[in-house]
């Protein structure tokens, strides 16, 4: 999958393409839906498939509204979309300039002449060009001029409610981590770089693999059962998780750490894909580093049941 950072600076010709555009702040059910039929259609015609999306959000440059913090990373988004099968993922930067692009011109001058679209897909709520001028009917008339068969996606629904990044960035926040898992349509994926801890999991027989905090949604602080893969490695483990302070031993320094169960080797520097699946419990304050070791020892035990059940 080749990245393309500036579209207005792109001057690569990538033939015909299929093209999907949103923001894709967390890669959920209805974007999948989407991209996989841009994808589907690219690969039955014989031609690219394209992701446009955004480096930040679009909100970033509103007065009057605050921009929400993102679901995926850009690290995670690029992963995800990969999996997919994306050809060309597009990360413009939403700035100003670009904001101020005329509809007509977006059309014309990047759809057409940029990226040569015969197929676009986008979301029954999508809006584009400067102040959101160009609607979905805008696109789709102006399509059928310039030979380009626009396809409205209609929203995928769980329960008579839209899959929606709003909806799951409230489950996220609320702790609802099943819900969250429900409507991405795959768990929860976080994506770092091991970084070298205080070793205090060694020293107490479970060692961790540790992750900084990002600027992107978590869910509460606590403890979690996932998965993890490791980089350079095709094998998918188990794994404990505590997201948040650890109070007992490192009270105020936030990280993500990774106890991957049955696995004991030195990965400082290496990625790492972590899926979170299940809450376990809160996070708290042991009186006592004894205390800390038996609660430790429970949530393995605990996740070791949760996954033979």
């Amino acid at each position: 999958m080749e990245i393309i950072e500036d579209i207005l600076e792109f001057e690569e010709k990538i033939g015909e393409s299929c093209v999907a555009i949103g923001v894709f702040d967390g890669v959920h059910l209805g974007h999948r839906e989407l991209i996989e039929k841009a994808v589907k259609t690219a690969k039955n015609k014989e031609i690219k498939s394209v992701v446009f999306s955004f480096y930040n959000h679009p909100l970033e440059l509103s007065k009057t509204k605050e921009a929400p913090k993102l679901i995926n990373t850009i690290e995670e988004r690029i992963y995800l979309m990969e999996k997919l099968g994306v050809d060309y993922l597009i990360l413009q930067k939403f700035t100003k300039e670009f904001s101020e692009i005329e509809p007509e011109e977006f059309i014309k001058s990047i759809l057409i002449k940029r990226l040569n679209a015969k197929n676009l897909f986008v979301g029954f709520n999508f809006k584009f060009g400067r102040d959101g001028g160009g609607s979905v009917e805008f696109l789709r008339e102006r399509g059928k001029k310039l030979g380009v068969e626009v396809e409205i996606v209609e929203p995928i629904k769980r329960e008579d409610e839209v899959v929606s990044s709003t909806k799951i960035r409230e489950f996220l926040q609320k702790g609802d981590l099943k819900e969250a898992n429900n409507y991405l349509g795959e768990n929860l994926l976080i994506v770092g770089t091991v970084v070298h801890g205080k070793k205090i999991g060694r020293l107490l027989g479970f060692p961790t693999a540790n992750l900084n905090i990002m600027d992107r949604v978590y869910p509460p602080f606590g403890i979690y059962g996932g998965k993890v893969r490791v980089e350079g490695e095709n094998e998918i483990r188990d794994a404990v998780i505590n997201i948040g302070k650890n109070p007992t031993l490192k009270p105020d320094e936030k990280t993500v750490e990774i106890h991957i169960l049955d696995y004991d080797r030195e990965i400082y520097g290496k990625k790492v894909y972590l899926q979170l699946i299940e809450f376990l419990r809160e996070e708290k304050k042991f009186k006592d580093v004894e205390e800390l070791k038996e609660n430790i020892a429970k949530d393995i035990s605990n996740w070791r049941e949760r996954l033979r059940r």
